[in-house]
């Protein structure tokens, strides 16, 4: 059995499918959501002695958990994606931290030594438009990696900041270069998303006065709570900001909201810029603030994810990425993830690392993965008893494989659907969405056009649905039913079996079962990859 540690588990897809060929044993995991581990430990590590659960990868020292085990013969892991450069857009606001994440899986590899990994991804990560900022934190590295003959070009990118002006009294380029001003001007969080959220509502007006309606005592009283704090600060900014947000407290009703819409907006873009700036620190980006075209932009380096993971891997392993297809490998779902596969030198045999497409593998449709659910009533509650299977369902090939001879099921939970949400549902015909909506039926977004395609979609039963995601917040509806899909059909999509159990919340079950990873691809990169040691 190779030991085997899985780094950003989530609840656990990738295991699952390593676990299901039988010659991997998952030892140790790592992930910071609790809800996710909850279920991971219930699904996976449940029946591993001394399992060891990482909570936060960040800073972990790998070499002793190698000494602790007996060594780590297989990493893998899939790091979450957010936060990359997009090369030459000028509306990135804010940097996720989570590009480190990607880093701290190659340093894993690099202390652990292992004999393969595998690193599942986006499918555009191979894309030249997937960067790393130019940052103090590993820039040393990077440079001596250079100059060890390693391809990692660099070339010149922009952050952008805020419009040059916001407030005619605010020298914004003066205030952002004060590394010290920056967290001091910040305003608390509930304040900022409070009159965040007002500023979006300012284009649709039923909207707007709902929020008035909920939010103005809090709205208030989260005001006055921060200017009592900031009173004795008598500096330009500060009695500028105050003064404006007193004002608004005398403004929130129906009738005048709309005169205050200009200062609201304008505290807003000042604070999406000092929290850009704040991340700017907090990542320790190389590199100066600039004018470009009427804006503030933060001029600084990128380079190539992919330039860096060759890189830092040297010349130990043998590696190759591509992008899958999960529905080539008997997932009901159209899924294209960027994978890959590295093994050591010392113990490749030889053979592609990714697996191939078989041409004769069957395609399995929506309907194949969830038609004998349909006849089960569906729960809100989370916490609801097991259900038993019927002996009379028609079920399909797939259905059986899913059902692996258990005799009951769990997670068949949905979400309660508003009149609003099910006059839209009755509305959509199989394989339509929003789009396919009448006017009057889109008139609760403020901008219907610009609304994703994966919103209120009736699935086609004859076809593999889209990628899953959390298709609570999509309202992804059932093909036949009008009601959206439950936790346990969309579990179904992504190929866990019904004998996995998710735990948490509803909203984060749906969560974890779209940001998982599908067994049954897990489970075909797992065999290849046995293949070639």
């Amino acid at each position: 059995m190779l030991k085997t540690i899985d780094l950003f588990s989530g609840a656990g897809g990738l295991s699952l499918g390593f676990q299901q060929t039988g010659e991997f044993q998952i030892i140790a995991a790592a992930e910071i959501n609790k809800a996710a581990r909850e279920t991971y430990k219930a699904n996976i590590a449940s029946n591993v002695t001394n399992f060891v659960f990482i909570n936060d990868i960040k800073g972990y020292d790998f070499s002793t958990l190698s000494g602790q085990v007996g060594g780590i013969d297989i990493v893998i892991g899939g790091p979450p994606c957010q936060g990359f450069s997009n090369a030459n857009r000028q509306k990135n606001h804010v940097i996720n931290m989570n590009n480190s994440l990607v880093k701290e899986y190659f340093r894993a590899i690099k202390e652990l030594k292992p004999i393969a990994f595998v690193m599942e991804n986006v499918s555009m990560l191979e894309s030249d438009k997937h960067r790393f900022y130019e940052s103090y934190t590993d820039n040393t590295i990077i440079d001596e990696l250079i100059s060890n003959g390693f391809n990692i070009p660099k070339k010149e990118d922009s952050i952008f900041i805020a419009p040059q002006i916001i407030y005619n009294s605010i020298d914004l380029m003066q205030l952002i270069n004060n590394n010290d001003s920056v967290n001091r001007y910040l305003l608390p969080e509930p304040l900022y998303k409070l009159l965040n959220t007002l500023s979006k509502h300012y284009s649709n007006e039923k909207r707007l006065n709902s929020f008035l309606q909920k939010q103005t005592k809090f709205l208030i009283k989260n005001i006055k709570s921060y200017v009592s704090t900031v009173q004795d600060i008598h500096d330009e900014y500060h009695t500028m900001i105050t003064s404006k947000l007193m004002e608004l407290t005398e403004s929130f009703n129906p009738d005048t909201i709309i005169n205050i819409k200009n200062d609201v907006s304008n505290i807003v873009s000042l604070q999406k810029a000092l929290l850009s700036v704040e991340e700017i620190h907090q990542n320790k980006l190389i590199g100066k603030y600039n004018y470009i075209d009427g804006t503030i932009s933060f001029i600084t380096k990128s380079f190539s994810v992919i330039d860096y993971i060759n890189a830092i891997l040297g010349n130990d392993y043998i590696q190759c990425g591509g992008t899958l297809n999960a529905k080539w490998f008997g997932v009901p779902q159209y899924r294209r993830r960027h994978v890959i596969v590295g093994i050591r030198r010392d113990k490749y045999k030889g053979g592609p690392l990714l697996p191939q497409k078989a041409e004769n593998d069957p395609i399995y449709s929506v309907w194949d993965a969830i038609k004998d659910l349909a006849t089960y009533e569906s729960s809100y509650d989370k916490d609801a008893p097991a259900i038993a299977y019927k002996k009379d369902d028609n079920i399909s090939l797939y259905g059986k494989l899913m059902r692996q001879g258990n005799s009951s099921f769990y997670n068949h939970l949905t979400t309660k659907t508003t009149e609003t949400a099910m006059t839209r549902f009755k509305a959509i015909k199989p394989g339509k969405n929003f789009h396919s909506l009448s006017t009057e039926l889109k008139s609760t977004y403020t901008n219907p056009e610009r609304t994703q395609n994966t919103i209120y979609l009736r699935l086609n039963p004859d076809e593999p649905s889209g990628t899953v995601v959390n298709v609570r917040k999509s309202m992804w509806i059932h093909p036949t039913l009008d009601r959206a899909i439950t936790v346990r059909e969309a579990a179904r999509l992504q190929s866990f079996p019904d004998s996995f159990i998710f735990c948490g919340t509803k909203d984060s079950q749906f969560q974890q079962v779209g940001n998982a990873v599908p067994p049954l691809l897990a489970k075909a990169i797992a065999t290849n990859l046995l293949n070639r040691l």
